[in-house]
């Protein structure tokens, strides 16, 4: 049985602008988290404001305002498909750390999750965007399209590196073009989040898919709710 995911916004470019804006440094923070980042929210925005912060190391600095650059493309970045988007956005966003960033994953990786060693399936070029197009063509909303195509984008490990922070900004920019708020794991899900999506990884069960689109639905998108 489908999941019942209606939209939960409908916001015009400018509140959409302003949401982004407004909530950006708790977006890259949040983000961060994905790749282990031990920086506070403060930390985050003194990084974000003037480039630095005391007692961060260069790395992790470089890693925020990665992210910063990749969220701020979301507005800026006019591109024919989601997935070109993508792929721009894995540019800037792991560009310390993947072996070719922005370009299609074609060797093996491993993946440390909770509960082991997750190995992904290698898809083509061919298959990335067919999957893509599949999901975006789907008679769901557009909320769980896009929910759809972050565990996509995540499970199957696409790029070289930086898969989640690339893939929940790829959302947002699919959040921001049709008006549905934003989308973001707060830091107080993170671990709950994390014990859902190593389930998800390492099971091909519906159930398993149900209760990760089931949490990010309910708990990790944003908008403006009006009184």
């Amino acid at each position: 049985m489908s999941l019942d995911m209606k939209d939960k916004y409908n916001l015009s470019k400018r509140e959409q602008s302003f949401l982004l804006r407004k909530n950006l440094v708790e977006l890259v923070y949040n983000a961060g988290k994905f790749e282990g980042l031990n920086t506070t929210l403060l930390q985050t925005e003194e990084i974000i404001k003037h480039n630095r912060a005391l007692n961060v190391n260069a790395d992790d600095v470089v890693t925020i305002l990665n992210l910063k650059k990749g969220y701020q493309i979301i507005e800026t970045e006019e591109t024919v498909s989601l997935l070109d988007f993508s792929k721009k956005a894995n540019e800037i966003i792991a560009r310390e750390d993947a072996l070719i960033p922005g370009e299609f994953r074609t060797g093996g990786v491993t993946v440390s999750t909770m509960e082991g060693t997750y190995v992904p399936h290698r898809l083509t070029a061919d298959q990335i965007e067919s999957e893509f197009n599949d999901i975006l063509a789907q008679e769901e909303s557009k909320t769980k399209k896009g929910l759809s195509l972050f565990l996509f984008m995540t499970k199957n490990q696409i790029f070289w590196d930086g898969n989640k922070r690339t893939a929940v900004v790829t959302v947002n920019k699919y959040f921001y073009e049709n008006g549905l708020g934003i989308f973001t794991i707060p830091h107080k899900e993170f671990i709950e989040f994390n014990e859902l999506l190593s389930r998800y990884y390492h099971s091909n069960v519906q159930n398993n898919d149900d209760a990760i689109l089931t949490f990010m639905y309910e708990r990790c998108i944003f908008g403006i709710d009006y009184i």
